[in-house]
């Protein structure tokens, strides 16, 4: 019986810090289903903090443009599932247009606790890609009647390389370490500088209009007892 009591408390601590708190971390819950731009509304708990209108493509979108394996930004095979969410972000000659996913998690973060934010991101069919995207974890809501880039203090998620594959799933992840309170993720482009990257050129480059597009999926936020533990498994 000591043997079994033991191992329940070896156990449970673990399970505890596995506990994803994204409430539909792969999209699959849905109001409907997505036939035309900006409709990530549809996908229960995801909405935009901004002006901007991020995608949702799932299966049972009625049309190609909206779906998953082929749509209108390239297509993608969903991570897991059957959906997953769309950003883009473009810059033309100081016009900026940046979008943003932002949820509500299942319960507030611990004060001192460490968290590891993942997501599986894919580029879409464009020129441009980026070296990483970023999460912001706050205790109220962000938001901006703008479409411009929010430059916060954020969570850099990369996978040391830039973010250039277009047929296979990236895991990207950081690590925050909690004040205490936060409640709401946000993710999407919160650097201060250029974060473009010309892929066909392989070289940073001043042209006047730069575009790029992820899809993502499976997002995450795990509490973990140091930054060893968040680490990507699978493909």
């Amino acid at each position: 019986m000591l043997r079994y009591i033991l191992l329940i408390a070896i156990l449970v601590p673990a399970t505890l810090n596995a506990q994803n708190l994204v409430r539909n971390p792969g999209f699959e819950q849905k109001y409907g289903c997505p036939e035309k731009p900006g409709q990530i509304s549809l996908a229960q708990s995801w909405y935009s903090p901004n002006a901007g209108t991020p995608d949702y493509f799932n299966d049972c979108s009625p049309g190609l443009d909206y779906g998953t394996e082929f749509n209108k930004k390239g297509g993608q095979l969903p991570h897991a599932g059957h959906a997953y969410a769309g950003l883009q972000f473009y810059f033309m000659n100081r016009n900026e247009y940046y979008e943003y996913l932002q949820t509500v998690l299942d319960t507030t973060l611990v004060a001192g606790q460490l968290y590891c934010i993942k997501a599986w991101v894919s580029l879409g069919q464009v020129s441009y890609g980026m070296k990483e995207l970023d999460a912001v974890l706050s205790a109220t809501e962000i938001r901006d009647p703008t479409f411009h880039k929010l430059k916060l203090p954020c969570i850099p998620m990369g996978n040391g390389q830039y973010l250039l594959d277009a047929d296979q799933w990236m895991c990207i992840r950081g690590i925050y370490k909690a004040k205490g309170k936060e409640k709401l993720l946000t993710i999407g482009d919160f650097s201060a500088g250029d974060s473009f990257w010309n892929i066909r050129m392989q070289s940073k480059t001043d042209s006047l209009f730069k575009s790029s597009y992820y899809f993502v999926d499976d997002v995450s936020v795990e509490s973990v007892r140091d930054s060893s533990e968040c680490r990507c498994i699978g493909k």
